[in-house]
């Protein structure tokens, strides 16, 4: 079996979503012993990274430079404007591939730009994340009016994106049911979920940890409502108590207000995520928008931490119809109080930790969703 992978960004350049789900992805074609060929976006000048799983890898430099005539060429022909942030030479990288039994794209922002060039072959797109859905929350959220006005387009070319990629793909995937539903009528939902290591310690710190890619917008915005308005009485009342944000690209007004508040550091990058995640007690998700799987849920549930969510963030990180063990809070002061009492309760803690552990081993090993994603990829290619 030859399949064909098309990705934004290739393993290795680009964000931890993008990266955990072309690795899924790699690793289910692995099962079924599919000779892959993945194609995917290089910063311009960087190398092409050689990619486990993948028998030939084929980089597409980002044409930073002509930015503004991508923008242009992206809103003249009605693509997603965000299209234009992964554009160059897909024409010259897809070209003289060969013959595929199955071709799998990634983000619906990507598949007006990639599916005219696609050899013939049975088609998955997988959505990742219901993109129009979270253009819409930004055009009523963001505190911008020009980026309101900008998301509210947006919106619009990502639907349309989005059904066009139902039209032409035989299988359409997304990671959670949250983001199935906003998405057109068919598509399935299978989660990151993320890797089981080896059983975490039960003793933990008084540490609360907040991760995720800090520059992405929902995750900035939780950042700076954890560092403003709920750690402070977290730290009142439990005085020994630390707090680490961690994660890739933080804004320097981020890094700012963590310097400034008692008790909190930044970390960015995270040299060790799962070594951070096994020293605290409790990770907090103050997370409200988005879309998308919240990999830092499952991530901080695998470690044995103690997860206090938003219910919107507790709402995507349900699996076979089970939602994950952890505890929810609406506004800063009811999330403070739910911390703060974890902190002081070391033994609730633990339990809970170990709750939400057990439900990843059962649940959301990513070794399992490799092989229900292999499933639907061989039924894909067989015309099931």
């Amino acid at each position: 079996m030859r399949a064909l992978l098309v990705v934004p960004r290739l393993p290795g350049t680009g964000f931890t979503g993008d990266r955990v789900r072309t690795e899924l992805h790699l690793e289910a074609l692995a099962t079924l012993g599919a000779e892959v060929t993945l194609v995917g976006g290089v910063p311009a000048g960087a190398p092409v990274p050689a990619v486990a799983g993948a028998k030939e890898v084929r980089g597409v430099p980002f044409r930073a430079a002509s930015l503004p005539f991508s923008l242009a060429r992206a809103a003249a022909r009605g693509w997603p404007l965000q299209s234009a942030l992964v554009d160059g030479s897909w024409e010259a990288a897809l070209a003289g591939t060969g013959e595929f039994d199955l071709s799998i794209v990634l983000l619906a922002r990507l598949t007006p730009r990639v599916a005219p060039l696609l050899p013939e072959a049975p088609l998955v797109v997988d959505y990742v994340d219901a993109l129009a859905e979270a253009a819409r929350q930004n055009a009523t959220r963001d505190p911008a009016l020009w980026r309101r006005l900008y998301w509210r387009v947006e919106a619009g070319r990502l639907e349309r994106a989005e059904g066009e990629a139902a039209r032409r793909a035989r299988f359409l995937l997304a990671t959670t049911r949250f983001d199935a539903e906003a998405l057109p009528a068919g598509t399935v939902a299978i989660a990151i979920g993320a890797h089981v290591g080896p059983p975490p310690p039960r003793e933990r710190d008084p540490l609360v940890v907040f991760t995720g890619r800090l520059g992405y917008r929902p995750n900035a915005v939780a950042a700076e409502l954890l560092l403003r308005e709920i750690w402070p009485p977290v730290r009142a009342s439990v005085p020994r108590a630390e707090l680490v944000v961690g994660g890739a690209d933080a804004p320097p007004a981020l890094r700012r207000l963590a310097a400034a508040t008692l008790g909190a550091r930044l970390l960015s990058p995270v040299p060790d995520m799962r070594a951070l995640l096994a020293t605290a007690r409790v990770a907090a998700v103050p997370v409200d928008m988005g879309t998308g799987t919240p990999i830092k849920v499952y991530e901080a549930l695998e470690a044995g931490c103690a997860v206090v969510a938003t219910p919107a963030a507790a709402s995507r990180a349900v699996l076979d119809g089970r939602a994950a063990p952890l505890r929810t809070a609406s506004g800063p002061t009811a999330f403070a109080r739910e911390v703060a009492s974890l902190l002081a309760d070391e033994g609730s803690a633990a339990a809970l930790g170990e709750a939400g552990r057990a439900f990843v081993v059962a649940h959301a090993d990513r070794h399992v969703l490799a092989l229900r994603l292999a499933s639907l990829l061989l039924s894909a290619a067989e015309g099931a």
